[in-house]
C-alpha cells in the first residue's frame, strides 16, 4: 500500500488514539538547563546526552505523532518520520509547511523518501487538518509564530525548512519576527511570489486572488460552495498526470479546514509584500518554481531569488504549483540534497 493509498486509513486511525501532549512535560532544552547553572554537568556529557532529540523522554520517542501547545493555547497536531541518527551520524532534521486550505498530509508522497537521510516533520497549520480551529489567528504572522512554537516545543534547532506556496510566507514572516534564532538553518520555497496583489510596481503575483474584486469572488465561493472550491483548486494547482484519486484525497483534506477562516486568512496573506524583507533573511535558500504553474507566472516567482542573498533556484518545467506532488521522487530527493549538503551537492540533483 503506498503513502497516498494509505492516507485516509492512518488519518482515521489517528483520531481513535490517544494524542500526545508534549506541552506540560516538556524536558527542559540545553539552553534552559544552562541557564540555571548546569553548564558544569553539561560540559561532561556525550554527544548523544547533548542531542536533545536523543533523550528517551524527548517526544519523538514516545509515538509517531502528537500534538503542542501554541502560546495562546492552541493545539497543533504534528507527525514525524525516520531516525534521528544513521551509520553516518546524526541526521538533518526537515520540517515540511503545507500551504493555504491544504494539510500534512499534502506531503504524504515526498516525507518517507526525504526520511531515508532526515528526521521529518509535518504538522497542520491552525485552521487545517487534525489542529484546532480557533475563532482567531486568521494572520500568516500568527502561523509563523506557531511554527516557533513547533520547533520549541519539540526541541529543534538547525533545521531545513521547507514552505510550499503560503507555507513559504509563513518562513518570510518567521524571520521577520524572529530573525536568525538558530532555529532554522536553510530554507526551501515551493512555488510562491513576494506579493499576490497587483501594486503600482508589481503585476506579477497571484493569477487568481490579486484585488479587492478577487479577493470577495474567492471569499464567496469558499463560503458558498466550499465543495466546488475544493474540486476545482485541486484540478487548478495540479497538472493531468497526477491519478483522479490522490486528487480525491487532496480534496478532502482540504474540506476539513475552516472555510470561513480560510476566507480571513487570505485577505491578510495575499496583500503582504515580502520584497522588503527578503534581503534580509541571510541563510542558504532554495526557490523551486514550477514553470507551468496555473497560481503564479513564474517570473513573480523568480522575484524570491533576485531578492535573497543566499538563494539558488530551481525549474520543475513541466509541472504546476503543486509540483511535489506531481513529481515527488525528484523533488524529494532535491529537499534531502540540500539538507544534507546544502549546495555543496546540489548541481548532482538538479
Amino acid at each position: 500500500m503506498n503513502a497516498i493509498s494509505s492516507l485516509v486509513s492512518r488519518r482515521d486511525s489517528h483520531r481513535s488514539q490517544e494524542i500526545l501532549d508534549t506541552s506540560d512535560s516538556r524536558p527542559q532544552t540545553r539552553d534552559e538547563r544552562y541557564d540555571q547553572g548546569d553548564a558544569g554537568e553539561i560540559a561532561q556529557q556525550s554527544p548523544q546526552a547533548m542531542n536533545p532529540l536523543m533523550d528517551a523522554h524527548h517526544p519523538f520517542n514516545k509515538a509517531p505523532y502528537g500534538k503542542i501547545r501554541t502560546n495562546d493555547g492552541i493545539e497543533i497536531f504534528y507527525e514525524h518520520f525516520g531516525s534521528v541518527t544513521g551509520s553516518n551520524g546524526e541526521k538533518p532534521v526537515v520540517v515540511l509547511i503545507h500551504g493555504w486550505s491544504g494539510s500534512r498530509h499534502y506531503w504524504d508522497l515526498n516525507v518517507r523518501l526525504i526520511a531515508r537521510s532526515c528526521k521529518v516533520v509535518t504538522f497542520d497549520l491552525r485552521h487545517h487538518g487534525d489542529s484546532d480551529k480557533p475563532s482567531h489567528g486568521f494572520h500568516v504572522a500568527r502561523l509563523a509564530s506557531d511554527l516557533r512554537d513547533v520547533l520549541v516545543s519539540l526541541q529543534l534547532k538547525n533545521v531545513t525548512v521547507v514552505g510550499a506556496s503560503m507555507g513559504a510566507s509563513i518562513i518570510w514572516s518567521y524571520f521577520e519576527l524572529f530573525g536568525s534564532d538558530g532555529r532554522i538553518q536553510r530554507a526551501i520555497f515551493v512555488d510562491q511570489a513576494p506579493l499576490q496583489n497587483i501594486a503600482i510596481d508589481w503585476k506579477s503575483g497571484s493569477t487568481g486572488c490579486y484585488d479587492i474584486a478577487s479577493l470577495t469572488r474567492l471569499q464567496c465561493r469558499l463560503l458558498e460552495d466550499f465543495e466546488g472550491f475544493a474540486r476545482d483548486n485541486a484540478l487548478f494547482c495540479s497538472s493531468s498526470n497526477v491519478p483522479v484519486d490522490v486528487l480525491k484525497v487532496l480534496e478532502q483534506e482540504t474540506l476539513r479546514a475552516n472555510p470561513a477562516a480560510l476566507a480571513a486568512l487570505m485577505a491578510d496573506h495575499t496583500a503582504l509584500d515580502w520584497r522588503p524583507l527578503l534581503p534580509t533573511i541571510p541563510i542558504p535558500c532554495l526557490n523551486v518554481i514550477g514553470k507551468k504553474s496555473a497560481v503564479f507566472p513564474y517570473w513573480g516567482c523568480e522575484e524570491v531569488s533576485k531578492l535573497l542573498p543566499h538563494c539558488r533556484t530551481l525549474y520543475f518545467e513541466e509541472e504546476n504549483h503543486w509540483l511535489y506532488i506531481e513529481q515527488p521522487q525528484r523533488f524529494s530527493r532535491v529537499v534531502a540534497s540540500f539538507a544534507n549538503h546544502g549546495f555543496d551537492e546540489f548541481l548532482v540533483v538538479e
